[in-house]
This record gives structure tokens, sequence and C-alpha cells, in this order.
């Protein structure tokens, strides 16, 4: 295994991360489009360039509160095979090179069904961060369910 570079970003007080290749573009100045009947989780679209993209909420899905945007709120506009999605977070912290040895594998105990979105813990500057698996945020079904929504406001 060779180094990868991550994007490193805060929800609440913990530290996430999220491999760069998948990341296309982290967005600051946006306006969410609220989306009655979206998927769980689905705050709403933005249009980037002429691009209808959803807006997926990670503080929902890890049963966090809601809060209101700040200015350090960010989008980080990922792709995950062939459906482009924005996670709204509360800041991104930067751009990290981890080496194989800062990556550690999830420690048995955790590992379950509801927890499958953690890729690894790393290691960064003497802080855990967990890195998340875009592909495995969500469920088949959320996903075909996001494509679904994209299909109908394009």
């Amino acid at each position: 295994m060779s180094e990868v570079k991550h994007v490193i970003f805060r929800l609440g007080n913990e530290s996430y991360s999220m491999n760069i290749e998948y990341v296309k573009a982290i967005e600051q100045d946006y306006m969410i489009i609220p989306l009655p009947d979206a998927p769980e989780n689905v705050k709403g679209m933005i249009n980037l360039r002429g691009e209808i993209i959803p807006v997926y909420s990670l503080r929902s899905r890890f049963h966090m509160e809601e809060i209101q945007r700040t200015k350090d709120s960010q989008l980080l506009i990922a792709k995950a095979g062939a459906v482009q999605i924005a996670f709204e977070v509360d800041a991104v912290v930067g751009i990290e090179t981890i080496e194989p040895q800062q990556q550690k594998e999830i420690p048995i105990v955790i590992r379950t069904d509801a927890t499958n979105y953690i890729g690894g813990i790393l290691d960064v500057k003497n802080q855990i961060v967990v890195e998340i698996s875009i592909t495995n945020i969500m469920s088949e079904s959320e996903w075909d369910d996001i494509a679904e929504l994209i299909r109908e406001h394009s």
C-alpha cells in the first residue's frame, strides 16, 4: 500500500476524511434547494455550474444535530460510480498525505452493518480521523434513490 491523499474535515468536534480520489471539488458558496419527499439524509440539491447535484447530510447520517450553515461550512463534491453527490461538512481542515503506517484497521468490536461506512482509522498529526468509504456511506437502495432523484430533476 502506498501513500494516499485525503481531504480532512470536521463535523462537530470529530475529524473525518475522504480519499481525494473521489472528491472532485470543494465548494464554499452554495445555496441548497430543499426537496420535499427527498430520500433520507438528503437535504436538497444545488445547481453547480448547470449541473444538479443532491446534497447529503453526514450530520443526519451520523445522528448529529443539524446546525445552521456557518462561514466555514463547505460541500465536498464527490463521485462514486456514475453518481455525483455533495456532502455538507462543518469545515474542511485540509488535504493530508496518508502514509501506510498512519492507516489502521477498524477494531473488530465496532465492525457492524451500521459502521460499514468506516474505511479505516487514520492517525493524522496524533489525532484520530475516521476515514469514510464513499461507496459504503449509503446502502445500494439509497444510491438507487439518489440516482432516481437526479434523473427526475435533470
